[in-house]
């Protein structure tokens, strides 16, 4: 197993409609680069309980870019590298649901599977 890849972490404010991203670039098993962005999620809207999961709210978020306006950050750290998460079928799904949404095509993520 490869000691290189990127850890990604999602938080949803209802369904699958993102308020945060966390991503961890690990070179040969060192933390190399951390990234973290709110997201605003579609008319701001929140559900109470994930609010009380992970502490995000409608005013974090109200400036917040909108997840196509900060894609390519993603994209850059996620492209050619090995993907991994503490919960990889919800946090793929939330990447996929959100790429849908905004007219983002799959094809524009190249990541390797392991």
């Amino acid at each position: 197993m490869s000691n290189t890849f990127a850890a990604i972490d999602f938080e949803t404010a209802v369904g699958h409609n993102v308020c945060s991203v966390g991503i961890v670039m690990v070179e040969n098993g060192n933390i190399v680069e951390e990234y973290h962005q709110l997201i605003q999620p579609p008319y701001n809207d929140y559900n109470y309980y994930n609010i009380r999961v992970h502490g995000i709210t409608p005013e974090d978020t109200y400036n917040a870019p909108l997840f196509s306006e900060i894609f390519p950050e993603i994209q850059s750290r996620l492209n050619d590298n090995i993907v991994v998460a503490h919960n990889e079928a919800f946090d793929r799904g939330v990447l996929l649901n959100s790429m849908r949404d905004y007219n983002i095509h799959s094809s524009e993520l190249r990541t390797e599977e392991k």
